[in-house]
């Protein structure tokens, strides 16, 4: 929460320096790009010019210093401070848009792509926000009532680890139909035997990253109604599969007992 808190307070630090004129940003709303430690993010600014682009000039805002990290210039990408980025930067589209490669969570801040074109100055301004990736969440369930008619149970999601603005949401799925629920991370539910075969969601996301995972209530439910059913079905089927041999067979009985006592009257 704390790291939340303060990635806000950058954030509406950063848009008040940047809307003042102090930031570089030309006057314009700064842009916002998230990425996710350990990949890559490219910052690409939507220009329409009518002239080609005389030079670029990539500007990182660090701790109230204006550092020019890069140059675009005579068709060729230059690096001008080699101290922040190493190796990590590249540019792409004749410097229009910069690459940053193997992010880092120190890597969040204001960066600034000012252009020459035919004379005249326009500059672009993003906030940049890296997020860890969202670990893989887990569902643990609680068993509160159990009757032929209800199932009734709790169910918490949660991260092995807990990175900074993580959020969390349920849904129920059940042919084919989804039913969103109240965010959190915990849910009480109460079911009836025919919603038993649905599935519950839980969904972990940050701003730059989402996970989920899923609990079927049929792995804990009993299926009193059901397994009910399906022995009186399934002695309906034995009694309907047997009925004929029975019939025979009492026959055969029948016929041998008449034999039996002919044969008996004859002799006597």
């Amino acid at each position: 929460m704390k790291c939340a808190y303060y990635k806000l307070l950058f954030f509406l630090w950063s848009s008040f320096i940047i809307n003042c004129g102090g930031g570089g940003g030309g006057g314009d709303v700064p842009l916002p790009v998230t990425g996710r430690v350990g990949e890559t993010v490219t910052l690409t600014p939507r220009l329409t010019l009518t002239h080609p682009i005389d030079r670029v000039t990539w500007i990182f805002h660090f701790n109230g210093k204006i550092i020019i990290l890069a140059e675009f210039r005579d068709q060729n990408f230059i690096r001008v401070n080699n101290n922040y980025f190493p190796n990590r930067l590249e540019g792409s589209n004749s410097g229009t848009a910069l690459l940053i490669r193997e992010l880092r969570m120190e890597d969040s801040g204001i960066f600034t792509a000012r252009f020459l074109v035919n004379g005249e100055r326009r500059e672009i301004s993003y906030i940049l926000t890296i997020f860890d990736p969202v670990p893989t969440p887990d569902i643990k369930m609680e068993m509160e009532q159990i009757s032929p008619d209800w199932c009734n149970f709790t169910l918490h999601c949660s991260a092995p680890t807990n990175p900074s603005a993580l959020s969390y949401s349920w849904m129920y799925r059940h042919k084919g139909r989804y039913q969103p629920y109240p965010n959190g991370t915990t849910i009480r539910v109460s079911l009836q035997p025919e919603s038993w075969d649905g599935e519950y969601l839980c969904l972990v996301q940050n701003p730059a990253d989402q996970k989920n995972v899923s609990i079927a209530p049929r792995e804990f439910c009993p299926h009193t109604r059901l397994t009910k059913a399906t022995t009186d079905k399934s002695c309906g089927m034995k009694l309907y599969m047997y009925l004929p041999i029975l019939t025979a067979l009492s026959v055969s009985v029948a016929a041998l007992i008449i034999v039996t006592r002919t044969k008996g009257e004859e002799q006597n």
